[in-house]
């Protein structure tokens, strides 16, 4: 395969536009193998293979594999023969999955969602996953919940992703019990329950699984927020938030023959805690996680301020990183001073997805149908390194920060609302 093609697997992965990309590489390697050329028309046969920027076809991967095969090509030549293999074993398996046995209808489920001896077909991958679940089989009804609940090739139903989780997580499987409590969590296909939530994010770690360490974290803080919340509800926010009323200025005229006063300084602007909670604070037009925000839930405790961000994402070297930040603003002054602690809390890492492109499609081929529970998560999850932000208010709208004594940020916010006003 071309170091061009092999290049793109990370990126297409990681881009909202993967699917036109694919779509236009196929068509630049579907005209270079038209023309003869090897090393395209192995690609042409991966894609065909693997359904990337056209509809998998494996009669037609087979074609391309003996097209760049007649011209020596040696990934094709090796490609077909590990084919040929897993179709006879794709029929063994068949085989052995209609006398009803559901191990083998396990396997011919992720044949089926791989591609491996046969087109890669999710619709009757559910078909003999079902048929195994019925018989008990935990794997196969894990297998249907994650189908489910990703929606790959199939219509997303949080409903039946939630009956076959529930399955396998009441029988002890660890990784189905971490997406039940992702499902209570977030509410999807049963009702939300942060406290029951928390129940199997607890069971999917004595089980071993170390992914839902960070959710159970992140639940955790829900909870926290929520009973803050309920707390502060009994006292009205409008007298929390209110600054006594100023007095009036009274004129006092000066005694005959006295001295006129003295000029006085113009009162230094003051500020106060309510100016950086009633306010939506944005770094270049973006919210920031840090501060109270659009994507930020705070609450005050103690003359502090305690925010937790919604779900948010970024692309690491190694994948997609899902995280959520708590942040702790102290030490307020009246000058507009103040202090941030915040820390980012790593819920999950998704590696990057590797197609049979790669070197590792060839181990897929060759039949790795095993289940590795954590092998998509390659990053720790848990609690990241503290940053620290020094603050400093100008105005009621705006904030400069300097950030772990390097740099400085310059915060806004349109919608701040002075305290008192």
């Amino acid at each position: 395969m071309s170091r061009f093609l092999a290049g793109l697997v990370f990126v297409l992965f990681t881009t909202s536009a993967m699917g036109d990309i694919w779509d236009s590489l196929f068509k630049e390697k579907l005209a270079e193998a038209s023309n003869g050329n090897a090393e395209a028309q192995y690609d042409v046969g991966t894609m065909y293979q693997n359904g990337r920027g056209v509809k998998a076809d494996r009669d037609k991967a087979i074609a391309w594999y003996r097209k760049a095969a007649a011209q020596g090509e040696s990934k094709s030549i090796s490609r077909l023969q590990l084919m040929q293999a897993n179709a006879t074993r794709f029929e063994k398996t068949a085989s052995e999955a209609k006398d009803g046995n559901a191990d083998s209808q396990y396997d011919l489920g992720n044949m089926h969602m791989k591609g491996v001896g046969t087109n890669i077909d999710y619709r009757q991958a559910v078909k003999t996953f079902e048929q195994s679940a019925s018989q008990g089989h935990i794997k196969s009804a894990y297998k249907l919940g994650l189908i489910y609940y990703e929606g790959n090739d199939i219509k997303r139903d949080g409903k039946k992703a939630y009956k076959w989780f529930r399955q396998a997580a009441e029988n002890g499987y660890p990784a189905a019990q971490y997406y039940l409590g992702k499902l209570f969590a977030d509410g999807t296909g049963v009702r939300k329950d942060l406290a029951e939530s928390l129940v199997w994010l607890g069971k999917a770690v004595d089980g071993g699984f170390d992914q839902a360490r960070g959710e159970m974290i992140a639940v955790s803080e829900s909870i926290k927020a929520a009973s803050s919340v309920k707390e502060q509800a009994v006292v009205e926010p409008a007298e929390k938030f209110r600054k006594p009323p100023r007095s009036k200025a009274i004129a006092h005229k000066p005694a005959p023959g006295a001295l006129p006063l003295a000029e006085t300084r113009p009162i230094e602007k003051k500020f106060s805690l309510e100016d950086v909670v009633l306010a939506a604070w944005s770094r270049d037009g973006e919210p920031v996680t840090w501060l109270p925000s659009k994507i930020s839930n705070c609450r005050t405790e103690n003359e502090k301020i305690s925010c937790f961000s919604d779900d948010q994402t970024r692309n690491s070297g190694q994948g997609l990183i899902k995280y959520k930040t708590k942040a702790i603003i102290s030490n307020f002054s009246s000058d507009g001073s103040f202090d941030v602690t915040y820390r980012n809390l790593v819920v999950s890492a998704a590696k990057a997805a590797v197609t049979e492109s790669g070197n590792a499609s060839d181990a897929d081929e060759v039949g790795g149908l095993g289940d590795e529970q954590t092998q998509s998560y390659q990053v720790k999850t848990g609690w990241s390194t503290p940053h620290t932000l020094k603050c400093k208010m100008k105005s009621h709208g705006t904030v400069s920060c300097v950030k772990n004594n390097t740099h400085t940020i310059v915060l806004t916010s349109p919608t701040a609302i002075t305290a008192g006003k």
